[in-house]
């Protein structure tokens, strides 16, 4: 698995350098608050369509050759953005970057194939624990370029987040294996049926309602920061380095002991519980340094559910379509992403910049109560 993680991390460090400052690569072009977070809708709405068509193939050619293959497609995807040179551009760069975003669901099936369902959520907060480190480093490398640059040079992000991705490539290559409990599972028939297990249906419903929340802050967390403080990308990129630290922490040795303490069903229920209060909460932090304390409540409660709800969705699967399984949960999570970004872009420059939180903490205390039937499965550590 550590040869998955280190690639893994580095294609995730790209994405860190790039994701604080790409509205800003859309207002350059002098586009609205509601277009600028449309950039991470294309994105998602890219990747909606195509993460179950690279988690079916994974599971018909194997994890290695997806993972090779979408992570040369996001390099290009940078090398396009550093290169364009109109709004349309910006935004056809993204969609490819979606489309071709298959890394992800190869790498969340690499680990179920390897792993034990009592050890699966804990191997899956490794995984998730890369998305921290590469937050911590990422944006970090993000204030530097901008830095050196004056903060006005956008292209500078694009090559090096380039550079990241031509490394995780390298590494996916020459150390990754294809893993042995795949090799035993060809020919699966993977197909929409499997939405009538209930619990599996409950699950991806719950994921894409997590989505819908954390993506409303991500679509329009760098313009409230700009509305409210005055803040540009280099600031912005700070807040991104203590979000990845506070996932790492979390993902890479918390995640483990409450998993086996209280049972993914109630870790998922925790972090709904947690991300909503933090989302309530954010609008009410009025300095930038009180903005640190609802932030670590959302990144925390993001961060243990999406290992934990994995976990569950992983053992409710059958082995031989575990890629098409985690690929149907990041078509969930992407029609989130594209419809998150979208009507908070909508209700902040429309009805007030601190709606799109209220409104998620709204949601969220709903979706809690959808959750309680989860509580009734048993602790699998």
């Amino acid at each position: 698995m550590i040869p998955l993680l280190f690639a893994t991390s580095v294609n995730l460090i790209a994405l860190g350098i790039i994701l604080p400052v790409l509205p800003f690569y859309v207002t350059q072009f002098d586009a609205g608050p509601q277009i600028a977070a449309l950039i991470f809708s294309v994105f998602s709405a890219a990747s909606l369509i195509a993460a179950p068509f690279w988690g079916r193939l994974s599971d018909r050619i194997g994890r290695k050759p997806v993972l090779l293959i979408s992570v040369a497609g996001t390099c290009a995807s940078y090398i396009w953005l550093a290169n364009a040179d109109t709004i349309w551009d910006v935004f056809a760069s993204r969609a490819f970057a979606g489309a071709t975003a298959g890394w992800l669901t190869a790498s969340q099936a690499y680990i179920a194939d390897i792993t034990t369902p009592e050890n699966r959520a804990k191997s899956l907060g490794f995984l998730g624990a890369t998305f921290g480190i590469a937050f911590v480093i990422g944006p970090t490398i993000t204030f530097a370029v901008l830095g050196a640059s004056d903060g006005g040079d956008l292209v500078l992000p694009a090559l090096v987040a380039t550079g990241c991705t031509v490394a995780g490539l390298v590494l996916s290559f020459f150390f990754i294996k294809e893993p042995e409990r795949h090799e035993t599972h060809t020919g699966s028939r993977f197909n929409l049926n499997i939405l009538r297990d209930r619990v599996l249906l409950r699950l991806f419903l719950i994921y894409f309602c997590i989505f819908l929340a954390f993506t409303a802050l991500e679509g329009t967390f760098a313009l409230w920061c700009r509305d409210l403080f005055g803040f540009g990308p280099e600031e912005v990129a700070l807040y991104f380095t203590f979000i990845g630290l506070v996932a790492a922490v979390v993902q890479g040795g918390l995640i483990g002991p409450l998993v086996k303490r209280l049972g993914e069903a109630r870790v998922v229920f925790l972090g709904i519980v947690t991300l909503g209060a933090g989302l309530g909460l954010l609008p009410v932090a009025y300095t930038p340094w009180l903005v640190l304390a609802p932030m670590a409540l959302i990144v925390f409660g993001f961060s243990v559910i999406g290992p934990a709800a994995q976990s569950l969705m992983s053992q409710a699967a059958p082995d031989n379509v575990k890629g098409g399984i985690m690929g149907l949960a990041q078509s969930f999570a992407s029609a989130a992403r594209i419809a998150g970004p979208a009507w908070a872009g909508f209700v902040f420059a429309e009805v007030g910049l601190h709606w799109p939180y209220f409104i998620g903490a709204m949601m969220l205390a709903a979706v809690t109560v959808a959750a309680l039937p989860l509580l009734r499965r048993p602790a699998s550590g």
